[in-house]
């Protein structure tokens, strides 16, 4: 029985937009995967090196005119193999955007790209996404998809962090000590918490935030202090 590895929505972007849809995936060598695009069309396909591979699907060939934003296809990727591991994911909306990432099943990712074209196209309601069960999460890129909060508690082998161009609040990074690359600016953040960050050496926070001078001080002067102790 194939098990649900990933599953989301690809939407459509609008009449300026054409309808292909690119998902980057690395995985375990051996690995077989199944894509069902939600058209019903299917492919599938078997990692034979450590190299990623980029699958394509153009749910509006020449001939169709795209429609307007919003329509909706509901991607799945599976497998037969419990042993299947996918370590990396690229969703970054060329024509199609993607909505409602589900990687609940994949605790072994590592690097996830999930941003979305802007944060025009996303409806104005509160969204999020779960990472709790993806604990060797090391890259996570998530800007552009309107994320009203994030929870990142789980994700203590987190390195680098790019959230930028969301609708954050609050940001809680306190379990997060393998921090080295932060990015939260272009959000409306009032309150971002940093208990101990010992590796963390960039951090891009000011902008379009409302932080406080406090908050703000307290992280430089914790990326000056990592910065005096590297050889």
């Amino acid at each position: 029985m194939k098990q649900s590895k990933i599953k989301f929505y690809a939407v459509s972007l609008g009449w300026s937009y054409g309808g292909i849809m690119d998902i980057r995936i690395k995985a375990k060598e051996g690995c077989e995967i199944s894509i069902s695009w939600g058209d019903g069309k299917n492919i599938t396909h078997t990692f034979r090196s450590r190299f990623a591979v980029v699958f394509s699907h153009d749910y509006f060939p020449k001939h169709i005119t795209p429609p307007l934003s919003g329509v909706k296809f509901q991607v799945e990727i599976s497998s037969d193999d419990p042993d299947c591991q996918i370590i990396d994911l690229h969703l970054t909306p060329m024509d199609m955007g993607a909505e409602e990432l589900d990687v609940s099943n994949c605790p072994e990712l590592e690097n996830l790209t999930y941003s979305g074209y802007n944060s025009s196209w996303v409806p104005d309601t509160p969204r999020t996404i779960d990472l709790s069960r993806n604990t060797a999460l090391k890259y996570l890129n998530c800007r552009w998809n309107g994320f009203t909060s994030l929870d990142l508690s789980h994700n203590t082998e987190l390195e680098k962090l790019d959230c930028r161009d969301n609708r954050l609040l609050h940001l809680s990074l306190a379990n997060n000590f393998a921090l080295k690359k932060l990015d939260c600016s272009f959000n409306k953040m009032e309150q971002l918490f940093i208990y101990y960050a010992p590796e963390l050496s960039e951090a891009e926070i000011e902008d379009r935030n409302n932080l406080d001078e406090a908050t703000l001080s307290k992280i430089q002067e914790i990326i000056e202090e990592n910065k005096t102790k590297k050889p």
